[in-house]
């Protein structure tokens, strides 16, 4: 237990300007494929996930803010007397999925390697407030909606290898202290366009384009009938060769879980995340003048999430299934964002 407090207090206390390619990120598939039922196979443990987010909320710090006051707001700095036209486009609905194929193997009893491989689908509704000049000291404000085409394709490919410091038993203990150490790969596309020539973006890319490696530890405890687990994630973010740089991203997942029988299994999660500030080194990405999300000072969050959780084994086999459904206790942003308002994640693990 003075694990988990110890792994408590480090996120609550660590430097608050410390990636999210969304509010998720690469947290979801990671935590949740060591959360899992993959890393007990004897050899072998392959998972799917999927990840289905809603985004619709907007915070201006930890407040909500509507679409069409924050459009008042933003109008009402620009000149009574625009020369030519003005326009500030925002983010009224997002829906990410992602599938992430997990595999792992175990090469000795203490050491086994993980590989995650995501695909992404990120769509994103829009309104747009343009501001026409008529004549003289006249103008006309008009909004429009827009529909962002969809992005999809493969993600970031993930590496890791994790390794037991302590485990009371080989083949299912029940205690287990285990750390890792990784790298995120630059898989992904991170150069979209859109058809009209602009690019994507940032947040909506498939992929970074930058290596960044990654540090984990994770513990087990079974206090019978409880099951508890504590996952701690960082990831050192580097700047893609697009020249735009995520803030580092740390998150801790408590799990609880009860078995009401051999097979079924109620809990509970309670998780945080902390990312720090974007930077665009060389400006591909940035329209602060036109964009919400096209501008570096719009990033960085703390959130807090309850997960409520429910574990299947099907009997007679290696196979489990997870279904969660996650919602915001607490969100404060850096800025003004669109955050999530509420995340459903599904996984089937087989172990051999």
């Amino acid at each position: 237990m003075r694990i988990l407090i110890t792994m408590a207090l480090f996120l609550l206390f660590v430097n608050r300007a410390v990636f999210a390619l969304g509010e998720c990120g690469l947290a979801c598939s990671l935590s949740g494929s060591t959360i899992s039922e993959v890393t007990f196979g004897d050899k072998f443990g392959l998972s799917l996930q999927y990840v289905y987010t809603k985004m619709e909320t907007i915070r201006d710090g930890d407040s909500r803010i509507g679409s069409n006051t924050l459009l008042d707001k933003v109008a009402s700095e620009w000149p009574d007397m625009p020369e030519g036209s003005k326009s500030f486009t925002i983010p009224t609905r997002m829906i990410m999925q992602k599938y992430t194929i997990t595999g792992s193997y175990a090469a000795t009893d203490r050491l086994q390697f993980l590989v995650s491989v995501p695909y992404l689908i990120n769509d994103m509704d829009m309104k747009m407030r343009m501001r026409h000049q008529m004549d003289g000291e006249h103008f006309m404000d008009m909004d429009m909606k827009m529909e962002m085409e969809t992005v999809e394709g493969l993600g970031d490919i993930s590496i890791m290898g994790l390794y037991s410091l302590r485990e009371n038993e080989i083949d299912r203990p029940a205690e287990r202290l285990m750390v890792g150490f990784g790298l995120k790969t630059p898989t992904g596309k991170n150069d979209e366009n859109t058809d009209s020539g602009n690019r994507v973006h940032a947040m909506m890319q498939l992929g970074t384009g930058s290596w960044d490696p990654l540090f984990l530890v994770n513990y087990m405890r079974e206090f019978s009938p409880f099951v508890l687990q504590g996952n701690l994630l960082y990831q050192l973010t580097t700047a893609g060769d697009e020249g735009y740089e995520f803030g580092d991203q740390i998150s801790l997942d408590i799990s609880a879980r009860y078995p009401v029988n051999k097979y079924i299994s109620p809990g509970l999660e309670l998780n945080g995340l902390h990312t720090g500030s974007n930077n665009d080194h060389d400006n591909n990405f940035s329209r602060p003048e036109t964009s919400l999300l096209d501008n570096p000072d719009n990033t960085g969050i703390t959130a807090f999430y309850v997960t409520p959780l429910v574990n299947v084994k099907i009997p007679k086999t290696g196979c489990s299934t997870d279904l969660k459904f996650q919602y915001p206790l607490y969100q404060h942003v850096r800025g003004i964002q669109q955050v999530v308002d509420w995340r459903i994640m599904a996984s089937v693990v087989w172990n051999f």
